[in-house]
């Protein structure tokens, strides 16, 4: 008997080979859910108070994570939640297995977590494995030398004594990050110990092997806990060198007094005991996927060059991180004009290894908010570069709403660096990028209650810049970083090739595109500069459609949705181009303002099958050749 097949049973045959592809292809999302991750950074003191102490909590985060999801986030980052004296905001920890009573009980956090994962969602915590608390029950015993843990934190003797005082003078010339000698002299055991940050946070000694199981313990518990990975702090301090040499200074002829930044640390940190240390933790967080436990996570935060973080991506064999919390793109340093951008930010895309995956952090904890070391009105450009690149986004809580930082008294400071004038470039005094979260006009902007004194002062203008507010206006700054968030998530952004120029030093314009899709193609075109810029591609050799739609504009673009957007190659053929105001951004498509682009439709589908199968010709998984 001879089959016939019908325009019906090719149609029934093709649906079903694009359910399965369209199953594999979620199966394939969860298994790598960390390379397009949209995380949110929860400061937690700052955050939401739910006890009326003025410090925000566990249950404040849990209250909130209707609107974290509604804003389109898939991944959080809870921070400073471990037991500790809170001598540094909760980054000198006592205990790494407990959390902290100021913050909530283990319960409800175990909740958070499973009510987290019901969402769908990921959650990762930080991990401080340099040092902790003076106060640790580990730091006690290691001065009174009582075993397992004398050789637990790096201990040294004196370098002789001074002549005048008698006093012991340090094993070397290391400077803390936050200023004076890294060493410490206790009385009681009579040897010095190291400090890379305050003396209130001893190093540990990882070239002892009971740590480094100690630390992997740590690990394993948070783990078993249900945590899906971790935000390792201060990963290029982890190891020292053995010898104890004597850094060199990068200006030997300076007299005066010096500090951290003064000394070139070739011999306190990046050892490359340091690599061996983090592939180690690596292998442990594998175990758990190769148990069938689901895919877990480490990112560092990298403020090193890219060759210090290429090292730290590892390679097929040799895995470490699985990103980097790329904070360098963003900093000024970086984004002088639109032509320092993009060969930032080509560089750091090209030297991405096959096991690397890029990340774009435009602020955190300890950097100044974008909108305040900006212009505030460059906050919605700037989303627009972070959330349409290919990759990992981190987004500091309050900056979906463009908060900023405030002037602080002296008095009202709580940072454990406030005797120094500076931390890390691009850094300053780390509170005012810390106040609490703007949640509405009442008073202290719905962080805490109306007669409660909140740990720091919330910003004056929450009775314009809040949540609630925003959410009510279709043209606020909140509403369009949910539309952005939204296109984030279209398979032009998850899987589409990159292409980036500068047509002009200002007017940096990059494209996103599915190859064989013609109607899948996102343009992004930014003006960084202080004055109008008429918009053509100059130079540049992508080929961008002549005429575009505006599917999102910053407010001050003069574009609205909607808007016809014609490019041209150059102003000989256009006198008329489009002109963008400085310090504003337009993203055009092809598809309609309303559409997701390119997310469930069967044509869709069918090309990325084959997009998915050609893509493996490409020289590079995110550039365009």
């Amino acid at each position: 008997m001879r089959t016939i097949i019908t325009s019906e049973n090719f149609a029934a045959v093709w649906m079903v080979v694009i359910f399965v592809y369209r199953f594999q292809m979620l199966e394939a999302r969860e298994k790598d859910w960390y390379r397009t991750a949209s995380m949110y950074q929860v400061y937690t003191r700052s955050f939401k108070d739910t006890n009326g102490d003025g410090v925000g909590d566990i249950k404040g985060v849990h209250e909130k994570l209707d609107y974290i999801q509604k804003v389109g986030f898939d991944t959080i980052w809870i921070q400073t939640l471990f037991k500790s004296p809170m001598k540094d905001m909760g980054y000198d920890i006592s205990d790494f297995m407990a959390v902290d009573p100021l913050f909530g009980t283990m319960e409800e956090l175990k909740k958070l977590i499973d009510d987290i994962h019901t969402r769908g969602m990921k959650v990762i915590v930080d991990f401080v494995p340099n040092h902790t608390s003076d106060e640790s029950e580990w730091f006690e015993k290691s001065i009174n030398k009582i075993e397992p843990y004398t050789d637990f934190y790096v201990w040294a003797n004196p370098n002789g004594s001074d002549p005048e005082t008698q006093l012991p003078l340090p094993p070397n010339n290391w400077l803390s990050v936050f200023g004076d000698s890294m060493w410490e002299w206790n009385e009681k055991r009579q040897q010095f110990y190291l400090h890379q940050f305050s003396i209130s946070q001893p190093d540990l000694n990882y070239r002892n092997p009971k740590v480094k199981d100690a630390m992997k313990n740590v690990l394993r518990f948070w783990l078993d806990f249900g945590v899906d990975g971790f935000r390792v702090d201060a990963i290029a301090h982890l190891v020292e060198d053995a010898l104890l040499r004597d850094n060199p200074w990068r200006s030997p002829e300076k007299t005066g007094k010096r500090d951290f930044y003064d000394q070139i640390p070739k011999y306190s940190s990046l050892q490359e005991e340091t690599y061996q240390v983090t592939h180690e933790w690596r292998s442990m967080l594998d175990e758990y996927e190769d148990k069938g436990l689901g895919v877990r996570i480490m990112t560092f935060e990298m403020y090193d060059d890219l060759d210090v973080t290429r090292k730290f991506f590892g390679n097929e064999t040799y895995k470490i991180m699985h990103f980097p919390l790329n904070v360098r793109t963003f900093l000024p340093m970086h984004m002088k004009n639109a032509t320092d951008t993009s060969d930032t930010i080509r560089d750091y895309i090209e030297l991405m290894p096959s096991v690397g995956v890029p990340s774009w952090i435009m602020s955190n904890h300890d950097i100044s908010r974008m909108a305040t070391r900006s212009f505030p009105e460059f906050s919605v450009p700037g989303f627009m570069i972070a959330l349409l690149l290919p990759g990992v986004v981190s987004i500091y809580y309050g900056e979906e709403i463009c908060m900023q930082q405030m002037l602080l008294r002296k008095d009202q400071l709580r940072d454990a660096s406030k005797k120094i004038e500076k931390l890390n470039p691009g850094h300053s005094l780390r509170d005012p990028c810390r106040t609490p979260m703007q949640w509405d006009d009442s008073p202290n902007a719905g962080f805490t209650k109306e007669s409660v004194m909140p740990w720091l002062p919330v910003n004056p203008n929450y009775f314009r810049v809040n949540v609630a507010r925003q959410l009510q206006d279709p043209q606020s700054h909140l509403k369009t970083f949910m539309r952005l968030m939204e296109l984030r998530k279209s398979a032009v952004i998850m899987d589409g090739q990159l292409e980036m120029c500068a047509p002009t030093p200002w007017l940096l314009v990059f494209q996103r595109s599915l190859r064989n899709q013609a109607s899948a193609m996102i343009v992004v075109v930014v003006n960084m500069g202080t004055e109008i810029e008429a918009v053509s591609l100059g130079n540049c050799s992508m080929k961008v459609p002549r005429e575009m739609e505006v599917h999102t504009a910053s407010e001050n673009s003069g574009f609205k949705i909607g808007d016809k957007f014609t490019i041209g190659k150059s102003s000989s053929l256009q006198p008329d181009r489009p002109k963008l105001r400085p310090k504003s951004g337009v993203v055009l498509t092809l598809f309609t303002s309303s559409s997701n682009g390119c997310l469930t439709s069967v044509p869709c589908l069918l090309v990325l099958i084959i997009s998915t199968i050609t893509s493996m010709t490409y020289q590079h998984p995110f550039l365009a050749h």
